[in-house]
């Protein structure tokens, strides 16, 4: 059964279950690893202390949480009993169904808010649907098909997106002006630390000055601009090199440096190690 995990991707199309144990979850305790598929996730026990990308959180009982492709995710610590119902879609699936341009209305609430603390009572009717997916699922009349995917992935976008239109405070509405700033540079770096990893880009991306742009993101985060972009280029360059056998050139390369030593340099500055001895440490 831990074979069928979607550790990074998923081998068939859809894979739905309620299965996933502590001991499992401890594979991602590991490194950051770069989530490909999709997945949908309700917590119906136990609690888990966890980063999504940059930013940590504490899961809980009746949060749901989505994993969009290219999500990192990094477990700390699980307390109590964990139990979890999870729905996923494979990256070739997702590809299939063109699910980018189904979610352009919601994606950037998505990459601010991967987290959904539902009511009891919603959180019921997600846990009942979910089962009867479960069963579907296993069933040996082969109930759910390709088609039947596509419907149930199509359904829950939809049902995420309507969310997401129904609770104003997940909208800018009502934020500050520093962190709606915040939030959108967060969204840009998701899309761009591959290719931009000067802080003046996303500034002129932002339409705001340099200055302004490095003070107001050192004042809401107590971080340096230019050491979150770091932190998300090492999260991916650590997820790589623990789950791929790709060459430090090419997984260079894939972060936006032409130049390999000039990578190795920048890694052990903020690791301490090479990437070659990060990828041989345990």
């Amino acid at each position: 059964m831990e074979d069928q995990l979607p550790k990074f991707d998923i081998p068939g199309d859809f894979i739905t279950g309620d299965f996933i144990t502590k001991e499992i979850l401890d594979f991602y305790k590991a490194y950051p690893c770069k989530i490909k598929s999709a997945i949908f996730v309700i917590i119906s026990d136990g609690q888990i202390d966890a980063t999504v990308n940059l930013t940590r959180y504490t899961l809980k009982r009746d949060d749901f949480v989505i994993i969009f492709p290219n999500t990192f995710i990094q477990i700390h610590e699980i307390e109590g009993n964990i139990k979890l119902h999870f729905v996923a879609f494979s990256s070739t699936f997702l590809d299939e169904a063109n699910i980018i341009s189904h979610s352009l209305d919601f994606l950037p609430l998505l990459i601010d808010n991967p987290i959904i603390s539902l009511p009891e009572e919603t959180a019921l009717i997600c846990r009942d649907f979910m089962d009867l997916l479960i069963r579907s699922y296993f069933s040996s009349d082969n109930l759910l098909d390709k088609e039947n995917y596509r419907f149930i992935l199509m359904f829950m976008l939809k049902q995420i997106s309507k969310y997401y239109q129904n609770n104003a405070h997940l909208q800018n509405e009502g934020i500050s002006r520093d962190r709606v700033i915040l939030k959108e540079f967060m969204q840009l770096l998701l899309l761009n630390y591959t290719r931009e990893h000067s802080v003046t880009f996303y500034a002129k991306a932002l339409g705001i000055t340099l200055q302004h742009f490095c003070n107001t993101i050192k004042k809401v985060t107590h971080k340096t601009a230019l050491e979150i972009i770091s932190g998300m280029i090492i999260t991916d360059a650590k997820a790589q090199l623990k789950s791929t056998n790709l060459a430090i050139k090419e997984i260079s390369l894939t972060l936006g440096f032409t130049n390999q030593a000039f990578f190795n340099k920048f890694f052990k500055q903020h690791t301490g190690l090479t990437p070659q001895e990060y990828r041989k440490s345990e």
